[in-house]
């Protein structure tokens, strides 16, 4: 069980996602705008902020901007409505730990949820030799198995966190980015789903989930099946360095979407590409447009 504070200033959909909290066993504390919700971050234990954008008096993006300078250890998740696309990328660029839109609060608020907390709980195993590691490098040769692709990632996340190279709430961010990069190289990259595919697949199946009959016949049908996702990590006191590479054709560089072009897209593929660019400090494709570097520049580790 976990304490969430829900910033919602409409009574009906508060109690809508205050339900949808409590059906997975959290416990949701309600107040209806962000100077409430600060008073209750300064009275009552929390572990996570789940806020909406529009509030009457301090909106969801005041709310980050303070909770960044008073609570930066507690992550927020922002809810968005449509066509809030610009707002919510300032607010991941201001601190916001992820972003939901409301239409799609149903297929993805409990998971979001559970993969903050899950990052922020990180395993403390090992921590005092990790914490000496001056650096890190993983090399892997993946099948088309997005389970074996998620655990490096999440691989790379454990030693970066035991390295103290960023928070738990940057973790997730980082995550966030790199699963999105996992899931163009597979869907899109060597399964060659087209984007209508890609877009409406991943809105309803996460990383981890091969069993769509879609994706299932791409693996095992040739050349898509004998194909490989090439992953890279490199981890250094003050930087990440992930590069992934699939054996598709790649995409025209053209198809790389500038800033505005991509907050102006819908759904979840302008989602991926917004997370991707705001939670990391400089993504490069090649010219195929099958590899893409991820670099994230870190700062928090101690002397």
């Amino acid at each position: 069980m976990s304490t969430i504070l829900l910033v919602e200033d409409s009574p009906t959909q508060a109690m809508q996602m205050k339900l949808l909290l409590e059906s997975a066993n959290h416990q949701v504390t309600c107040c209806g705008d962000g100077t409430d919700a600060l008073q209750i971050l300064a009275q009552t234990p929390t572990e996570i902020v789940v806020t909406d954008m529009e509030l009457p008096v301090m909106n969801g993006l005041e709310l980050i901007k303070r909770m960044q300078i008073e609570y930066a250890h507690i992550p927020a998740v922002l809810v968005t409505g449509f066509g809030s696309e610009r707002l919510a990328a300032e607010a991941l660029s201001l601190g916001a730990t992820a972003y939901v839109p409301k239409s799609m609060l149903e297929d993805l608020l409990l998971g979001t949820i559970e993969d903050v907390l899950g990052v922020t709980r990180t395993d403390r195993s090992y921590a005092d030799l990790i914490q000496c590691m001056q650096e890190n490098r993983l090399v892997f040769e993946l099948p088309n198995n997005p389970r074996l692709l998620t655990t490096a990632i999440d691989l790379t996340l454990q030693l970066a966190a035991g390295m103290q190279l960023f928070s738990g709430v940057d973790a997730f961010r980082v995550g966030t980015a790199l699963r999105h990069a996992a899931s163009n190289a597979i869907f899109r990259g060597n399964l060659e789903l087209k984007r209508e595919q890609f877009q409406q697949e991943s809105a309803e199946v996460d990383i981890a989930d091969i069993d769509h009959p879609l994706v299932q016949e791409r693996l095992n049908q040739r050349p898509y099946c004998d194909r490989k996702v090439h992953y890279e990590a490199r981890l250094l006191p003050d930087l990440i360095r992930v590069v992934i590479r699939d054996e598709g054709r790649g995409f025209h560089v053209t198809e790389n979407p500038t800033e505005e072009e991509m907050a102006a897209l819908s759904g979840e593929i302008g989602r991926g590409l917004v997370l991707m660019r705001k939670f990391m400090d400089k993504i490069t494709f090649n010219a195929s447009g099958n590899e893409v570097t991820l670099i994230k520049h870190c700062s928090s580790r101690t002397s």
